[in-house]
């Protein structure tokens, strides 16, 4: 019986991690659409075509694209969960829910505390919060 509830609980881990891949690629999917969209919409504002020197690589929305569309593909592997810290502490509470199930740690470090990063770098003070 405790073999089956480990391997639906790793299961359930691994669609979860699914979860938040697919969500990073989705946030990171929009960024790009929205790149690209001011890109044509200043194109046509300025009635020009756009041409960026090499140096400035904010205008190269492009390049970062191929990447994009090959992991929607399912061509190459990764999401950008790392890119954003709320996602990156749910794929941490995922990977590690026995250190995330203790009262303090649960949902009192805000996604920006330096305390999901290091957990001896908290600078939002939920410890002193719980001392009181």
């Amino acid at each position: 019986m405790r073999s089956w509830i480990e391997k639906l609980e790793q299961e359930n881990n691994e669609h979860q991690r699914e979860v938040l891949r697919l969500k990073s690629l989705c946030r990171r999917a929009a960024e790009e659409i929205r790149d690209l969209d001011d890109m044509i919409i200043k194109s046509i504002e300025d009635n020009k075509v756009i041409e960026y020197p090499e140096e400035d690589k904010a205008y190269f929305a492009g390049f970062s694209s191929i990447n994009l569309l090959n992991r929607l593909e399912g061509r190459t592997n990764g999401g950008y969960v790392e890119n954003y810290d709320d996602l990156h502490l749910e794929m941490k509470k995922v990977e590690h829910p026995s250190f995330y199930e203790g009262a303090l740690v649960k949902n009192d470090h805000p996604p920006e505390c330096k305390w999901h990063k290091d957990w001896h770098a908290c600078d939002c003070g939920a410890f002193e919060k719980e001392e009181k």
